[in-house]
């Protein structure tokens, strides 16, 4: 049984610009993913997709597998998630995948051991597994119903004793690869959700949340 891990990065982001290349404690966003995926026990092979070819050097220093991306397949206006998730994988020798994202820098070696440990226990009743935030507040629909909490009830709970909602992070996928393949989708129809903190599963879109992550690294609030 073969599980392999997949990096997918485009050049021209937007959001962060050049956000592989941006560095936290002096080590880029896709160096710091790829090292940590190294360590996992167990793990096959990594693969990173990009159409940046600085990168090329980087895989080679960690001998890592390199995927050229066509330039439609970097495009997300033309090409859809799932149109490029099936091209990734056709690249992949595996028989299960480990989909990352270097955008959660948190996510460390001993969180995806524990996501592909906790998978591998479960994989009789569960087709794939998904990352998720915990968050514990008072939550509204956008049709201004409350969603876990009453708040006309005669004594108010505080969001510490509210039921937890999770939401996706992004940060970890875990699934057969050819099932993956075949429809695109992370997510099968059986998923097992991995929890996590808000810190540990911070995905990253902006540029300030790229200088709190700094922040929090430089004093050691995060891995």
């Amino acid at each position: 049984m073969k599980i392999a891990a997949v990096i997918v990065n485009r050049k021209g982001s937007l959001r962060i610009k050049s956000k592989a290349w941006q560095k936290i404690n002096g080590v880029s966003l896709i160096e710091r993913k790829i090292s940590q995926l190294k360590k996992i026990k167990g793990l096959n092979n990594i693969y990173v997709g990009t159409n940046d070819l600085r990168i090329k050097r980087l895989c080679k220093k960690y001998n890592v597998n390199f995927v050229e991306r066509e330039k439609f397949y970097c495009d997300e206006k033309k090409c859809t998630p799932n149109e490029m998730i099936k091209n990734m994988l056709s690249f992949v020798d595996a028989d299960y995948v480990l989909w990352a994202h270097l955008t959660n820098p948190f996510i460390s070696t001993k969180n995806y051991e524990e996501a592909i440990k906790l998978f591998f226990k479960n994989k009789k009743k569960f087709n794939s597994l998904f990352s998720t935030t915990t968050v514990k507040n008072h939550f509204w629909s956008n049709k201004k119903k409350p969603i876990n909490h009453n708040p006309f009830s005669k004594k108010h709970i505080v969001a510490a004793k509210l039921e937890p909602v999770f939401f996706q992070n992004g940060g970890i996928f875990i699934r057969k690869k050819n099932e993956m393949k075949t429809d695109g989708r992370f997510i099968g129809s059986k998923p097992l959700m991995f929890a996590m903190d808000e810190l540990t599963g911070w995905d990253l879109d902006y540029e300030w949340q790229m200088n709190v992550a700094r922040h929090l690294k430089n004093k050691k609030y995060v891995y």
